[in-house]
């Protein structure tokens, strides 16, 4: 073959150029988008819809909403959650829409201390999710009532094996 100047690209330098392409571009073209209209399907009530929307009412945000948490944690026999995640996660947005906004977790967190960190919304923040050692996103740890430390739950279960694994944790 002849190099690029003689007007033949070289076979391994485009194969290159393609694949590092479509690597840089693949959390962009599979990012969803938070709307309502890309809802899941199975969907069907005004209530499930609700509680996409309202997953983290009642949630403490950000680094200083952690340090509240915390502070709540301390003088509290309280359980306290903490939920690491990023607004370009899809993994992130199928977790809150088809774990957190689910009634069964619901009802399972209703009076627990709860805490949503953004890593990327500054240093303090980055600094919480590097003291939680997180190595990908969503990032979900259950503090059990003190003086235990963070135990991280699988975040790709479904609802019900969430809440069975958060049972037991609590025990």
């Amino acid at each position: 073959m002849k190099n690029i100047s003689g007007g033949f690209v070289n076979s391994k330098w485009t194969i290159s150029l393609f694949l590092l392409f479509f690597l840089l571009m693949g959390p962009w073209c599979y990012a969803e988008d938070s709307q309502a209209s890309d809802l899941p399907s199975s969907l069907s009530t005004p209530d499930e819809v609700l509680a996409i929307s309202q997953w983290s009412d009642g949630w403490y945000q950000g680094a200083s909403g952690y340090d509240q948490a915390i502070e709540e944690y301390k003088r509290t026999n309280k359980p306290m959650v903490v939920y690491l995640s990023v607004g370009w996660c899809p993994y992130c947005r199928k977790f809150e829409k088809e774990v957190l906004a689910s009634p069964l977790v619901q009802d399972m967190m209703r009076g627990m201390i709860k805490v949503n960190i953004d890593p990327e919304s500054g240093s303090r923040a980055n600094a919480i999710a590097f003291q939680y050692g997180i190595r990908g996103f969503p990032s979900f740890f259950l503090h059990p009532p003190q003086p235990a430390g963070a135990v991280q739950l699988y975040a790709a279960a479904t609802p019900e094996k969430f809440v069975k694994f958060f049972k037991q944790v609590l025990q």
